[in-house]
């Protein structure tokens, strides 16, 4: 275990609730209190690292992705590194990859840090941090800049138009991801590369319109459906 926890920067608690969660094979355990770990533990373990710190994905996300595809092709090939770079640059449209430091996200839309902090930690938002500072990607910056506009809108927070109503959002749109990432791996992990990014970022454009088309079918729904039973509650008065 030691000799795992240096060469991954792991600790043992976390390779620990690996196993427990089906994200890491259990060791070998020749005898009661011996185990042996692989290589496969340890290219698992500093990629379930990458796809934490770098690609912001749930742990849900990286077992399936880990256990629904070849991994011992992909962390040798550097297939699934080469897979989201094409997928992220085909999704890229008007919004840009290009990050933004906090201060600067800060000075622009007119929220406070420990808004922007608490944010973070309710992951409607993610702050990076690397040489350059603190800064916040594309997307989160448009999530930023969209929940601006409700609020100065007056949608009052008092009311229920928070962060609690935010994350909402976030966790519908975050489990709503993780199928569709399972599924998608499932189906289509044999294909090239390319074609499968191709594929992949052409159908969440189309599912985000999608989306949008049921949500405002629903409210539009929701709406009569209150005004009827308005009117029939106004009637019986």
């Amino acid at each position: 275990m030691k000799e795992l926890e240096s060469l991954t920067g792991v600790g043992r608690e976390a390779v620990r609730f690996y196993i427990k969660q089906g994200i890491l094979p259990p060791p070998d355990k020749p005898k009661k209190n011996v185990a042996h770990y692989s290589e496969e533990h340890v290219l698992r373990i500093k990629m379930i690292r990458k796809l934490q710190e770098e690609k912001f994905l749930p742990l849900g996300v990286i077992k399936n992705i880990l256990n629904t595809t070849s991994f011992a092709q992909l962390s040798t090939a550097g297939n699934l590194t080469e897979f989201e770079l094409a997928f992220s640059v085909m999704l890229s449209d008007e919004r840009g990859n290009a990050k933004k430091l906090l201060k600067d996200v800060k000075a622009t839309l007119g929220f406070s840090e420990p808004a922007l902090r608490e944010m973070h930690e309710l992951k409607i938002i993610a702050i990076i941090n690397d040489d350059a500072g603190e800064s916040l990607d594309a997307i989160d910056i448009k999530v930023l800049e969209h929940w601006r506009q409700i609020l100065s809108m007056g949608y009052d927070q008092g009311a229920g138009y928070d962060l609690q109503f935010l994350k909402r959002y976030v966790d519908m749109s975050r489990a709503l991801a993780e199928q569709e990432v399972s599924l998608f791996f499932k189906e289509f992990s044999s294909l090239p590369v390319k074609q499968a990014a191709k594929l992949g970022s052409e159908g969440i454009k189309i599912g985000n319109n999608l989306i949008g088309l049921l949500h405002t079918r629903e409210v539009r729904k929701c709406v009569q459906q209150f005004v009827k039973r308005q009117s029939n509650e106004n009637s019986k008065t």
